[in-house]
Parts: structure tokens; sequence; C-alpha cells
């Protein structure tokens, strides 16, 4: 049976720690974990389909949901560059939602180190999943008190990143499908007032930090799931992006991609479910099989 249980929710967000499991033969914390960082406006209900394939692969899921107003805060405010000192950022500066996207990432890690799992994944939708994504890697890479580092076997990117060429407009166009009309009029009013030269800038480091990525998650391998006409996730960019990290790579092989075709943005695997699943779990026997030969060497 399937077990969601609301950890702490309020009206914008979610974090859900999902599923018992229906394997009866592992107990839950032999299971690994992945962490599912949904999309703006998403809900917990549209991560079931999802939790429930990561069920049959043998996974767990924790499902993460940044609300939209720290996705706004993200759009000018991001993790400090990868060369900062460990000590320069306080895991409790504040709580406002300026800061809420760090202190999901930080709970989210505290809550794998309680669990302890054999490994676990990320498997990260739209930019609001980049924008926690940089968070936990920030904090995982750089704070020693975490040692999760080498648990970290893979990184999915569905629908993402998304090249947003440091406009607002994209968000304020996916802002329309949140919460309600009083919720969404608030949610464009502090999007329109973000300052439009931070918002450039964020974009490029943004951008960059994915591209060139020096936290110590470079070699980690990627999966990225995208379409040929997504709106959002731009094809070009994305494709010129998946090059480079190939050719950044210490193994070009740790970089796989599956382009599908006519699906919307973060709806792939509702269109090509077969495909969708067997794109994820040959990518985990992948990480699986890198990870024990990677130990084998140590």
């Amino acid at each position: 049976h399937h077990l969601s249980t609301p950890e702490a929710v309020d009206d914008n967000y979610a974090m859900v720690n999902i599923i018992t499991s229906t394997c009866r033969s592992t107990t839950r914390n032999e299971r690994p974990i992945v962490i599912l960082a949904g999309w703006l406006g998403c809900h917990p209900k549209n991560l079931q389909r999802y939790a429930q394939m990561y069920d049959r692969l043998g996974y767990t899921s924790l499902i993460r949901i940044a609300s939209p107003a720290s996705v706004i805060h993200a759009m000018i405010n991001g993790p400090p560059p990868s060369n900062t000192d460990i000590g320069d950022v306080d895991d409790n500066d504040d709580n406002s939602s300026s800061s809420e996207m760090k202190h999901l990432a930080i709970n989210t890690l505290h809550h794998i180190q309680q669990l302890q799992p054999p490994h676990f994944i990320v498997h990260i939708f739209s930019n609001n999943g980049c924008f926690l994504w940089e968070w936990i890697r920030y904090m995982l890479f750089h704070k020693s008190s975490y040692n999760l580092q080498n648990k970290l076997l893979g990184i999915i990117f569905d629908s993402a990143p998304a090249y947003f060429h440091g406009k607002v407009e994209g968000l304020q166009s996916a802002l329309e499908y949140v919460g309600n009309k009083e919720q969404r009029d608030k949610l464009i009013k502090l999007a329109r007032s973000l300052d439009t030269n931070r918002v450039k800038r964020r974009h490029n480091e943004f951008w960059n930090g994915l591209c060139n990525d020096t936290y110590g998650s470079e070699n980690i391998p990627q999966l990225y799931l995208y379409s040929d006409c997504d709106e959002l996730a731009n094809v070009k960019y994305l494709e010129e992006l998946i090059a480079y990290r190939r050719q950044q790579m210490s193994g070009k092989e740790r970089v796989w991609s599956r382009k599908f075709v006519g699906s919307s943005h973060c709806g792939h695997l509702k269109k090509y479910p077969t495909e969708y699943e067997e794109s994820v779990g040959n990518f985990l026997e992948f990480c699986t099989a890198a990870d024990g030969f990677r130990r084998s060497r140590l």
C-alpha cells in the first residue's frame, strides 16, 4: 500500500515522505532513496506516478516542493560561488522565504542522514527543482557535517535546466497555474518587482554553475530527460549544455540523455510511461555499477 505523510505543509509547498514499501522483502532504510524535487506549482499528488515508478525500481521517494515565493527569490539569490569558504554560510542565518530554499535543502539532507540509506539520487523537475539542487549540492559538498557525498550516485534532470534569458516572463507565465487568484496576483506582483539586472546576473551564475560544475559533484552521472517542443526548457540550450557537460566530464558515458517527441514540460512520463521508466531504470543500473567499480578501486 502507498502512504503519503505530509511532514510540514503550508498553503504553497510541501515536504512529503512517501512510501512505505510495497516490496515486503526489504525494510525501508535498506532501500535507496530518491529525492523528487518538484516543479513550480506542483503538488505531492502530481508526483505520485513518479513515486510509484521508483517503488517498482526499488527506491523510496522523498518529495520536496519549494514554495512559489522561494522560487521567485531564487531568481535573484542562489548559493555562494563554489570557492566560498565553508564558514561563510550559516545554516540558520534567517528563515524568510529568501532563504527557504536553503533550509529545505538542509532539512532534506538531515532527513537522509537519519534514514541512512545505502545510497540516494536526486530527480529534478524544471528550474524549481534546479534551484533546490543548487543548495543541496552546495550544502553536500561544502559542509563537512553531512558526510553523504559518497552516497549520491546520480542526478536526473527532467525538463531542466530551463534557460530563462535573465528575464522573469517565463516565471510569470508559470505562475498562472499556481494557487488561487489572490495568491497568483501577489506572486506575479512580487516577480515583477525583481531587479532586472540582478535577475540577469543570477541567470548567468545559475546557467554557468550547471555547465561548469565545480562543487565536487562534477563527475556524478547525470541523465537529462527532455522534449523537442518544450516551451520552457528550450531544446537548443539544453542540448548545448548536455554537449558541454560531456566535454567537461572525466567520462563521456556519465552524461546520459533521452529526447522525447511532442511531450510537454514535465509531461514525458505521462506521454511515454514505458520509455521513461526504461531510461531511468537503465541509468540507475549504470550508476550502481559505476559506484561498485569506484569502491573496488578505493
